[in-house]
């Protein structure tokens, strides 16, 4: 037996190993330069996925089976990868949030895991296998269970943050395409499922029968390819915007909303109709909550309250209504020029959010009701 990285099954984990490296550091050189924290999360979060694949790529090259003092060498680090996710995801749509010293005390059961394991790998090998015969199996047990859970439940606390986020954009913006991150959505989504797929093969191995390399090496392939999406997806997808969200401002907001009398809302209502009617302010591609308050001279959580209980509708489809009911009126009416621009010039910013927002509010594609319009002047 000798060593051999150039086997294929090596060659994969060595290929999703580099282009995390790279990216990593393509991240951290862009926070220094754009001092954006989320790109610093990513970053380690990159660097701890690849560690968990130096195991299979030095264990296919025959590396452990030649060097058995490598045995409990932590090169997976244990309960990071949900904590991780978090922080990035805070950082990511709260740009001004600071890390605080009561955070470090999210990666205490990572500390705990690093010191065991650094611990077990300096001793001997003959005590190493002692260890292993009689206590290997419970440890790894232990571990996979409180691991899962661990991570599950920040997993979780970053899909709901998400959901939360994108509802306080819908309040507060007019065009949420760039700071929407729908690739962190999704993410989120499929790196909860790959944690459960090796929880499945961690669960075979440790509670049913012990599985092999070649076995391990299935679900591999696919942390493999979740690292090498990670990578590129959030190095060119996830640049910073200047927000400022968190779950306490979202949940403050809800409590403080100010109940307007009948009659009060009617006249916020009146005098918003006339100033979107008359004034044409949808127009304004950046358009803001905060902006059309100042327009009014109402608090900004009022003018949210009469939007949401007057109209039925958050401030982003209030906006995006008038802005299709014009595209319509200039189609209508014979505009000549192409339906994207006819979409910016009625403040559009992008033609995805157009045509979600014609198709959501009128029930056919733009251009199915170019087309009909034009057959009706036939």
């Amino acid at each position: 037996m000798q060593i051999d990285f150039f086997n294929p099954r090596s060659i994969i984990c060595f290929i999703a190993i580099l282009q995390g490296l790279i990216f990593a550091v393509l991240l951290i050189n862009r926070g220094f330069r754009q001092k954006t924290k989320a790109d610093f999360w990513l970053a380690i979060l990159l660097l701890v996925l690849c560690s968990a694949l130096i195991t299979p790529f030095i264990g296919f090259a025959n590396v452990y089976d030649l060097n058995q003092w490598l045995t409990y060498f932590p090169f997976s680090i244990a309960y990071s990868y949900g904590v991780l996710v978090w922080f990035y995801t805070l950082n990511l749509t709260d740009s001004k949030r600071k890390f605080q010293a009561k955070d470090l005390y999210f990666f205490i059961p990572t500390f705990v895991y690093l010191a065991v394991r650094f611990f077990l790998f300096a001793q001997t090998l003959e005590w190493k296998d002692w260890f292993g015969a009689n206590y290997g199996r419970r440890l790894a047990s232990f571990v996979f269970v409180t691991e899962l859970f661990w991570n599950l439940a920040f997993l979780y606390f970053s899909i709901r943050h998400y959901r939360k986020y994108r509802q306080w954009l819908d309040e507060n913006f007019s065009d949420t395409e760039k700071v929407k991150f729908d690739w962190l959505r999704n993410f989120l989504y499929i790196f909860t499922s790959v944690l459960i797929l090796g929880a499945f093969f961690d669960f075979t191995n440790s509670f049913l029968f012990k599985l092999s390399y070649i076995q391990f090496f299935y679900f591999e392939i696919v942390l493999a390819l979740t690292t090498y999406y990670l990578a590129v997806a959030g190095y060119l997808r996830s640049q910073t915007i200047e927000l400022d969200f968190s779950e306490v401002k979202s949940e403050e907001i809800e409590q403080r909303k100010t109940l307007l009398p009948e009659n009060e809302l009617e006249k916020l209502k009146t005098k918003l109709s006339e100033l979107m009617t008359n004034d044409k302010i949808y127009l304004e591609p950046n358009l803001t909550l905060t902006d059309l308050s100042r327009k009014l001279g109402v608090n900004s959580t009022v003018l949210s309250y009469a939007i949401n209980n007057g109209f039925g509708k958050n401030f982003n489809d209030f906006v995006n209504e008038f802005r299709i009911s014009e595209v319509k009126e200039k189609l209508a009416s014979g505009d000549d020029s192409s339906l994207l621009n006819v979409a910016f010039d009625c403040g559009f910013n992008s033609k995805a959010t157009f045509n979600r927002a014609f198709k959501k509010f009128t029930g056919i594609s733009p251009k199915e009701f170019a087309q009909s319009s034009f057959d009706e002047k036939e």
